[in-house]
Formats: structure tokens, sequence, C-alpha cells
């Protein structure tokens, strides 16, 4: 199972090249494309070479919510893995505005909303 979160041209068309023959690939939320591409390139000549199976996924279903918060109390599933950095709420804007050049491997976490603001 491969997943792409990021949503980029290139973080899609290498999470489909890395996907096992027979594998899944799941694409969370909507890809966003970069500067020279608007969409991601599929390459399906792969995609049916290896027999790959592609998921999109917006979101889920609220119903899901308490079995999703149970696996995190059990700690069978930690989402911490998936935070690159806690910021301040000014340094969060910072790092939305570099979000044009270039995008974190993680998730960036906005932890601290009682920094002095400069606006």
């Amino acid at each position: 199972l491969t997943v792409d979160a990021a949503g980029f041209s290139a973080t899609v068309e290498d999470a489909i090249a890395c996907t096992r023959p027979a594998g899944r690939m799941v694409q969370v939320g909507l890809p966003i494309g970069d500067e020279t591409t608007q969409q991601p390139k599929i390459p399906m000549a792969l995609v049916a070479g290896r027999e790959l199976k592609l998921i999109g996924s917006h979101g889920f279903a609220s119903q899901e919510l308490p079995k999703l918060l149970q696996w995190v109390a059990t700690k069978k599933l930690d989402p911490s893995i998936l935070v690159e950095q806690c910021v301040t709420l000014q340094e969060g804007a910072h790092a939305i505005e570099q979000m044009d050049h270039s995008s974190p491997l993680g998730m960036i976490m906005v932890t601290n909303f009682n920094s002095p603001s400069r606006l």
C-alpha cells in the first residue's frame, strides 16, 4: 500500500511507481499539480501492467470517528509520525507562504496560539 497526501505531480507519480504489483495506491485529498503541470500524469501503462488499484480519499464518514479515536487511544494508530514540526501561529503563517516553493514531508502543526502577533 502506498499513500500520497501531498498532491504534487512528483509525489503522485512516485507513489504509483513505488506500488508493488497488484498493490493499492491511495490519493488522500485533491492533487494540486505544480507550477509546470496542472494535474499529475497517471502512468496508465504502469497501472495496467502491474494491475494496480488506485483509490481516492477526500475524507471519511463521521460515524467512523469513534473507531479512529479508539485506534489512537490504544496506540494502534500513531498520528504523531505524520507531524514534521510543531510551530507557533506566526511560524505557521510563514510555513503556508513557503508552500509556494516546497512542501514539508510531514504536517506542520500549530500548537502555540499565544505567541505575540505582528498584525
